[in-house]
């Protein structure tokens, strides 16, 4: 489901000051639901000032999309995989893990906040994709909202690896790119390995996603860590 905020419903930086109360941001506190809140009409600064620190809300081209807030089930497997992607950035090396509603700034209109996504290293030679990695976790009102416009940003912006976790259907999709520039490669898992080949070395089982209640995290990345890669 979804619901448009009409440009009277949105703030209006016109009417702020510097006395206005530092509460005045993008607000949905008062749907009661899984919805999609799109507020249209919005600038790049708008974003900028008045998104929430504290959740979700993605920016793209004059459009702020706020989602309903995460379940359990959802932060639970946001910190599982984001615990193996930092674990083994521990112990390997590799670029900062960050999680939502942390901002990949894209472009100066195009500004999601993925579930979870994985910078190059600071020491990687230029250049560089914006992220080695993205994941999203949908729900029911962000599943068009991922497998549309920020799938196309996350490919347009030649992100090599973009993972999109269906709970509800237990399936992975995942993309691959063949190479800067290059195509991508797509599969829909339910189980089995998948390796990240932009992260040398980092795999997970993807069963593991559905398992109910998750696995021990420690425990498989001790099995990563004790895995060669392919």
């Amino acid at each position: 489901m979804a619901t448009v905020a009409s440009n009277d419903q949105a703030i209006d930086p016109e009417e702020s000051s510097p006395e206005t109360p530092t509460g005045t941001i993008y607000d949905r506190s008062s749907l009661k639901g899984d919805y999609m809140v799109m507020i249209a009409g919005q600038t790049a600064e708008d974003f900028e000032k008045y998104a929430p620190e504290t959740q979700f809300c993605e920016y793209f081209d004059g459009i702020v999309y706020m989602p309903s807030p995460v379940t359990d089930r959802h932060q639970e497997q946001v910190m599982f995989v984001s615990h193996l992607l930092d674990g083994f950035r521990c112990e390997r090396g590799g670029g900062q893990i960050l999680t939502g509603p942390a901002v990949r700034r894209l472009t100066p209109e195009w500004k999601p906040e993925p579930g979870i996504f994985v910078r190059p290293p600071a020491n990687a030679p230029a250049p560089q994709p914006p992220a080695l990695l993205v994941v999203e976790f949908h729900s029911p009102s962000t599943r068009q909202h991922d497998l549309g416009l920020k799938l196309e940003a996350y490919r347009a912006m030649g992100i090599p690896n973009i993972w999109m976790v269906d709970d509800r259907e237990h399936l992975l999709r995942a993309e691959t790119q063949r190479g800067p520039g290059g195509p991508y490669v797509p599969h829909r898992l339910t189980e089995g390995r998948l390796d990240v080949a932009a992260i040398p070395g980092f795999w997970i089982d993807v069963a593991w996603l559905w398992a109910d209640p998750l696995p021990n995290a420690r425990r498989c990345l001790e099995r990563i860590l004790a895995t060669p890669g392919v």
